[in-house]
């Protein structure tokens, strides 16, 4: 696929891990958090809630919908008591890089996360980018099914109201761009490492108006 073939009207960027660079300590910062509720939470050490944590993550693509289906602790709950108290102000900083990049692309564009829609406010705000978004499609909004689950991927698809070979995905995290590429989405791997096909490699994302071919 040549650059100028990469044809789209609407982009979808994950938040945490896409937007900012991993280095910055947030999601780490934001691991602990999780960490310390669930051991809060159901009463257990640790050390095991940290396991738990990334079991749950790695199994149903959120440690929130994990929770809620195995142990009955509500998602408001979870996100009230862990994403929604990171201080997310003392890892980021506005990237005038970034929001000049985004200026560029002449695409609509969106924030699709599995976080809150009060946590994608707060790091959008952070990055000095809020503006450059029509809309943060959060976990509510997916009606508590996070991605890779098909559910939020459905709803955005019919919110943006465009074919789905219009709409690219920009994300770090392959298992989640695997329903899109089904859907019929161009798909966009973030960083390392590389991704299968159909999803293209990007290894920076200031780097995306060149991968599109502007």
């Amino acid at each position: 696929m040549t650059r100028a073939a990469i044809d789209v009207d609407a982009i979808l960027f994950d938040l945490d891990n896409t937007l900012y660079e991993p280095a910055c300590g947030l999601l780490e910062a934001g691991d602990r958090i999780i960490t310390d509720f669930i051991a809060r939470r159901l009463a257990i050490p640790r050390e095991q809630a940290d396991r738990l944590r990334v079991r749950t993550w790695r199994r149903y693509g959120a440690t929130a919908r994990g929770l809620e289906v195995e142990f009955g602790v509500p998602q408001r709950e979870f996100f009230a008591g862990s994403i929604e108290r990171v201080p997310v102000e003392d890892y980021l900083r506005p990237r005038p890089e970034l929001a000049a990049m985004l200026a560029r692309l002449p695409q609509r564009r969106f924030v699709f996360t599995n976080a809150t829609a009060t946590y994608a406010r707060r790091v959008l705000a952070a990055l000095g980018v809020a503006e450059a978004f029509e809309r943060a499609f959060d976990i509510d909004f997916a009606g508590g099914r996070p991605k890779p689950e098909n559910e939020g991927y459905r709803r955005v698809l019919g919110e943006v109201a465009l074919p789905a070979q219009r709409i690219a995905l920009v994300e770090d995290t392959e298992m989640n761009l695997e329903p899109a590429a089904a859907l019929g989405m161009v798909t966009i791997k973030l960083g390392g490492p590389a991704p299968a096909p159909p999803h293209l490699p990007l290894g920076d994302i200031l780097e995306l108006p060149e991968l599109l071919g502007l």
